[in-house]
């Protein structure tokens, strides 16, 4: 028996940090960034809420 929810879009949220305050870790966040937007987009099935950012 299928769950009605299954086909549902769902909203779906990223978090991001960097460890240090070096500009090497602030390319890492814009990294991490595009990597959560792509790979959301990817899925049909998701929505993207919100990309939450911890510098």
């Amino acid at each position: 028996m299928l769950n009605n929810f299954e086909n549902e879009v769902r909203k779906v949220a990223a978090y991001c940090r960097v460890s240090t305050d070096n500009l090497d870790q602030a390319n890492s966040l814009e990294s991490q960034q595009r990597y959560f937007n792509e790979y959301i987009k990817r899925n049909p099935l998701w929505e993207l809420y919100e990309i939450y950012v911890d510098e």
